[in-house]
């Protein structure tokens, strides 16, 4: 596992495809939340299967043995803005604001710059690595493409109401 780690209110898990890649973000958010890297792990993502990636990441965390208790799911969020946005709101609702983010790794600096603007404090950093480098030349290129997108919806967003 490598990134920065450092005291959160909360360990955010983003959803991704694959029940794979999934389950390899799901653990190093698990290994966090049991070194108390935070009290609450987040787990946000809507996906398109018939039961939301949050929720599959909520049933696996539980028989890791996570307390329910300890759980915030996120699962109508569709794309890392939507992370970014639903993630800010159930933790302000709670008074908090600082996270601890896991996703891939060539995802996190998009993930890192979303949350910010949606009003949370990153903490750190935890990246899963690519599983061979012709995926991780796919994501960057993915991200390249993304990251325009991402701002302008930021942008637009941003100069509404909240």
């Amino acid at each position: 596992m490598a990134g920065r780690c450092s005291e959160a209110d909360a360990i955010v898990v983003l959803g991704c495809r694959g029940p794979a890649a999934l389950r390899r973000r799901l653990e190093i958010g698990i290994r966090l939340f049991e070194v108390g890297a935070a009290p609450l792990l987040v787990l946000s993502g809507g996906g398109g299967g018939p039961v939301p990636e949050a929720e599959l990441m909520r049933r696996a965390a539980i028989a890791d043995g996570v307390p329910p208790t300890a759980l915030l799911i996120d699962i109508v969020s569709r794309d890392t803005f939507e992370n970014a946005r639903e993630t800010a709101r159930l933790l302000s609702a709670r008074g908090l604001r600082s996270v601890l983010l896991v996703s891939d790794r060539v995802h996190l600096p998009r993930a890192a710059l979303l949350f910010r603007l949606a009003g949370l404090r990153i903490a750190g950093r935890a990246a899963v690595p690519a599983r061979s480098l012709g995926r991780q030349a796919g994501a960057m290129l993915r991200e390249i493409v993304a990251l325009p997108w991402s701002l302008l919806r930021a942008g637009v967003t941003s100069s509404g109401p909240r």
